[in-house]
């Protein structure tokens, strides 16, 4: 009998262990599923954009989603009629509690006509910076994990934060062709989350042969390019940027100035079929350092082949045990922004009256002060090394 229940006891522990190691292996993996423009089912068929709704809701748990995320051009016209039918539709996921960011296009502004997509009277670079709809319809009490915004109480440019496969994550929404401001605002979020993975959300990076679009548009502000050199790719962080505004399908990979691989991807259907209902689908397995992407469509049951679906294979994630938070912390001094385009302010240095100096890559000491914000807005662009109380750190200004 004290055999069988030391056998009992025995028997149940080790299922406990197995299945809490089970556990938390499984929760290491989880789905990111990413909406690419939905303009077209919007307007014209609604009941693809609904199919779209309704799989992520029924899938939810076992994706393991963390966030839904939108490329853009949600709606079609600048009309209430389509942003009625957006908003319902993305009200599924509000009930079902599964959180969602949406970047900008340019279609969800009123750079389009209220009954078509045609360019809408007066400046179109004054338009594209109207979306009173968008927040009318979209207030930013529906972003549970938004944290902050460019402007406030608009959710055009905001970041948003979560944790998941055991590691921490940030989602930057740029808007279409940013404005400088809006560009050097994500550069400094980017800055201040340095052991969080992040994604770049934004309408319009890649072209359809898998370049980065080198323009404005005509109508936007900043050349996606230089927005991709200056304020993006100087980032250790940065793991993705994704994008839509073209069709159909496109990815890249390009090095950031500091060593990390940004991985690229482009997701628009709208050129076909109203957009088929597909959805493209990150899954993601940290322990295995793996990203497979996919087009999947619950309207037809089907996964796109070719150069839609692609693994990536030794992702270097980001975690807490491979940043260097732990030098900074031995340091207790820290640069922010960083990188940096005006200003760079010192913190954590127990010195009121720090001794700082600033060598460009040459070695040569380009500026010598004792105050805690040091303008560099005269600095050419470039990699400098600053020495504060003897303490050396690394400074990318762009």
């Amino acid at each position: 009998m004290k055999n069988n229940l030391l056998l009992t006891v025995r028997t149940v522990l080790l299922s406990f262990i197995f299945i809490s190691i089970f556990q938390v292996v499984v929760s290491q993996k989880f789905t990111i599923p990413v909406l690419p423009d939905t303009q077209e089912s919007v307007a014209f068929k609604n009941e693809y954009f609904l199919a779209q709704m309704n799989w992520l809701v029924d899938k939810c748990d076992s994706l393991n989603a963390p966030i839904v995320l939108h490329v853009g051009d949600l709606v079609n016209f600048d009309n209430h009629n389509h942003w009625i039918v957006a908003s319902n539709g993305m009200k599924m996921l509000d009930d079902a509690q599964i959180p969602y960011a949406v970047t900008l296009g340019n279609h969800d502004t009123e750079a389009v006509g209220e009954n078509s997509g045609s360019a809408a009277p007066g400046d179109v670079n004054e338009n594209l910076r109207k979306t009173t709809k968008f927040n009318q319809y979209f207030p930013v009490e529906r972003f549970p994990l938004q944290k902050g915004r460019y402007e406030e109480g608009k959710s055009d440019n905001a970041y948003y934060t979560f944790e998941a496969g055991g590691v921490k994550w940030l989602v930057v929404t740029l808007e279409f062709c940013a404005r400088q401001g809006a560009a050097e605002w994500m550069s400094d979020v980017l800055g201040q989350f340095p052991a969080h993975n992040a994604i770049i959300l934004t309408h319009y990076h890649l072209t359809s042969t898998g370049i980065i679009y080198n323009g404005n548009a005509g109508y936007g502000d900043m050349n996606v390019k230089t927005i991709f050199d200056n304020y993006i790719k100087p980032h250790k962080n940065v793991l993705m940027v994704l994008s839509g505004h073209v069709c159909s399908s496109a990815s890249r990979t390009d090095m950031g100035t500091q060593g990390n691989k940004i991985y690229q991807m482009l997701q628009d259907y709208q050129c076909s079929d109203y957009g088929g209902a597909y959805i493209r689908l990150l899954d993601i397995d940290v322990d295995q350092k793996t990203i497979n992407a996919k087009m999947y469509s619950p309207l037809y049951d089907k996964v796109l082949g070719g150069s839609t679906s692609y693994s990536l294979a030794y992702v270097k994630f980001i975690n807490e045990s491979n940043t260097d938070r732990k030098d900074e912390m031995e340091a207790k001094i820290r640069l922010y922004p960083n990188p940096a385009t005006r200003y760079v302010n010192i913190e954590n240095t127990g010195n009121e009256n720090p001794e700082v100096k600033v060598y460009n890559v040459q070695g040569a000491l380009v500026k010598e002060t004792y105050d805690k914000k040091i303008d560099i807005s005269s600095f050419p662009v470039g990699v400098y090394l600053i020495h504060v109380d003897g303490k050396r750190m690394r400074l990318v200004k762009i």
